[in-house]
């Protein structure tokens, strides 16, 4: 179906969302001093509406102000306690709005950080979401309605398999699933007739990285690919070259996004920078002593600020990231939006078992996001059939070791060995997390099997 005939199809099912890209883009041009000027102005709209619909927070900030007006400006920020991922999980219903005409829908994150977390969303940020994503999708030569591919998990709104449903041929979406790349999947997909006509493609690197070792096998690419958007985990440089490489495009673009706390930036057409949307929420960087950072190049703690959902605003929000500011000044492509640089986190290696299927990082994450009372995870590949997987325990966990195996054999691999250890993730020697780890690799001093 023609591209146009789709992007009628999108501005009639959510015609909210296509105008707020249009009000997005509209604002590439804004300069430091109109988004401050915006964002000021809806944070103080927020504290006043959390001191009065959101109970947790009155308690929260009880010993540091008296009154919301005492908060104005981003440094005003500093005085307010940060919120934790375990904030969240034990104060759900404090932190929920007690508006009585807030709607919303539950929603989950991806735990690209390996610690899950549900909250609620409305439907005007979800829309905001999309728009900030179509954003960044447009400076990969993506338009609204090109038919586009999804490779990885839920949180790209991919499944296990790649059924397509009603929402996916309105989008103009076709899906892999990247948990379960193989090479046999890959030639289904090469022989498929939208193959010939996908424009981006979007989704985990080290998926679509996989996705283009088949790709190189069978020998074939997408003829009509514009550009790809990778998201969700960090992309390394030697994964880039080889997207592009396989793929023959140079608009390989990174993008960071966190959706519970409305943070999304998305490199432009230039690859200096990720240009960071300020429509959702706020973006502090702190340093070791929790003060902010304004220089560039100095990496700090990402903390987030959500003033676009009503239903659950985050406030100083821990997002367990690592960034800085890397630029200020316009772009050539015209965006005016600072730039922060690469993230420093989200990281992980991929499981690779005896079948040939391969599991990176983000794939892991449609399976254990809806294991309720999981404060975090890890998987470690030990063999080249055997993996342990670390379970941080909360107290609404209620799953037993035989149980755990067997939904891992379920949703992930019957094929490998599987053993549980309960406790939290284990560290890298710099204090961060691999969501996975292949350690089987690594004593073989590969970063792939040969």
């Amino acid at each position: 179906m023609h591209t146009l005939i789709h992007k009628l199809l999108i501005t009639a099912a959510v015609p909210k969302r296509v105008a707020l890209y249009a009000l997005m883009k509209s604002r590439v041009g804004w300069n430091e001093d109109q988004i401050r000027d915006y964002q000021e102005r809806r944070l103080r709209q927020l504290i006043e509406y959390c001191w009065q619909y959101v109970p947790f927070y009155r308690e929260h900030w009880r010993d540091t102000i008296a009154d919301p007006k005492e908060i104005r400006t981003f440094a005003d920020l500093q005085r307010l306690p940060l919120l934790s991922k375990d904030h969240v999980r034990d104060n759900l219903d404090t932190l929920t709005t007690t508006h009585p005409r807030i709607k919303s829908s539950p929603a989950r994150t991806g735990g690209s950080t390996g610690r899950p977390i549900i909250f609620r969303m409305t439907d005007t940020d979800e829309q905001l979401a999309w728009a900030q994503m179509y954003t960044g999708w447009s400076w990969a030569g993506y338009r609204l309605g090109d038919p586009f591919l999804a490779v990885g998990g839920e949180s790209v709104g991919v499944g296990l398999g790649d059924k397509r449903t009603l929402k996916d041929k309105v989008l103009n979406r076709w899906v892999s699933s990247g948990s379960n790349l193989t090479l046999e999947r890959t030639r289904a997909l090469t022989e498929a007739p939208h193959f010939e006509r996908i424009r981006l493609i979007y989704g985990y690197p080290n998926s679509i990285r996989e996705l283009c070792e088949f790709l190189a096998v069978l020998k074939t690419r997408p003829p009509a690919l514009r550009g790809v958007v990778c998201t969700a985990e960090v992309m390394r440089p030697e994964v880039r070259a080889r997207i592009s490489e396989v793929l023959g495009v140079d608009a390989v673009l990174d993008q960071y996004g966190l959706n519970d706390g409305g943070l999304h930036a998305c490199e432009g057409p230039e690859k200096d920078g990720l240009h960071l949307s300020f429509h959702r929420g706020i973006l502090e960087i702190l340093d070791d002593q929790g003060r902010q950072i304004n220089v560039l190049k100095q990496s700090g703690r990402a903390i987030a600020t959500l003033f676009s959902n009503p239903a659950m605003p985050f406030v100083r929000y821990e997002t367990g990231d690592q960034v800085h500011w890397h630029s200020r000044e316009p772009a050539p492509s015209g965006v005016c939006w600072p730039r922060i640089g690469p993230v420093d986190g989200r990281t992980g290696d991929v499981i690779y078992l005896p079948s040939g299927r391969r599991v990176p990082m983000p794939g892991l994450t449609l399976v254990m996001r809806w294991i309720d009372g999981l404060n975090s995870y890890q998987f470690i590949q030990t063999g080249a059939n055997a993996l342990t997987v670390r379970l941080d325990r909360g107290p609404g966990f209620v799953l037993s070791e035989q149980q755990v195996i067997a939904y891992l054999k379920e949703k992930i691999g019957a094929e490998a060995q599987w053993n549980v250890v309960w406790g939290p993730p284990e560290l890298t020697q710099n204090g961060k997390v691999l969501i996975i780890r292949n350690d089987w690799l690594r004593s073989q001093e590969l970063s792939r099997p040969s």
